[in-house]
């Protein structure tokens, strides 16, 4: 490779570049453009990511534990094996990246847009997701136990087998797919959730004394 991303001299825009095996732990990259991009089995260990726009990349096998992203996109992206634990999400999308076979927790999310990203399987127990967007995203078999998904919009998400026991509901956007598909024992949600639980059951409430 001819040029390391951290380098002042190296222009901000990669596309189709190979950075597979590279050790490129603890840099700090901002305001810059990846596209199509491999970061196969690379060691981004403590990598810090400030308005960086990733495209069709893959980070099969790479090490990003412990970094830290702030309004940075990854889009269309694959993480397959990819270690992520201890890494921190802020004000960022993952718009149609897949997620498997990822070790992930603990992780912090915040407010960041999983709209269509494939998360089947995940584990994300007890990790907080208030205020993300899960739009469409496949959530099928995926393990939310005790996470908390207040104000989370979950809107056409694929629930089947999702695991949300002991979650925290409450002010979420949940479909009626949900209330049938999903285990939710213990669950955390409110009075009008209740009556469209019930409502997917084929329970008739009646509020009146």
């Amino acid at each position: 490779m001819s040029a390391q991303p951290d380098d002042p001299e190296t222009d901000s825009t990669f596309e189709g570049v190979d950075f597979s095996d590279t050790v490129l732990a603890d840099q700090r990259w901002s305001k810059r453009s990846y596209q199509s991009c491999s970061f196969l089995d690379a060691d981004l260990n403590g990598l810090r990511t400030e308005n960086v726009t990733f495209t069709d990349c893959d980070f099969t096998g790479a090490d990003l534990r412990g970094s830290v992203h702030h309004g940075s996109a990854f889009r269309s992206c694959n993480f397959v094996r990819t270690s992520l634990w201890h890494s921190e999400f802020h004000h960022c999308t993952l718009i149609g990246s897949v997620f498997d076979n990822c070790r992930v927790r603990p992780l912090v999310l915040d407010e960041v847009d999983l709209t269509l990203t494939s998360l089947g399987r995940i584990d994300l127990r007890g990790v907080d997701l208030t205020g993300c967007r899960l739009r469409e995203a496949n959530l099928v078999d995926a393990d939310l136990r005790k996470a908390v998904l207040r104000d989370a919009d979950l809107s056409g998400a694929r629930t089947s087998g999702l695991k949300l026991d002991d979650a925290d509901l409450r002010g979420a956007r949940l479909d009626a797919g949900l209330w049938v598909g999903a285990s939710l024992s213990g669950a955390l949600i409110e009075t009008m959730q209740a009556l469209a639980f019930a409502g997917a059951h084929g329970l008739r409430v009646n509020l009146q004394e």
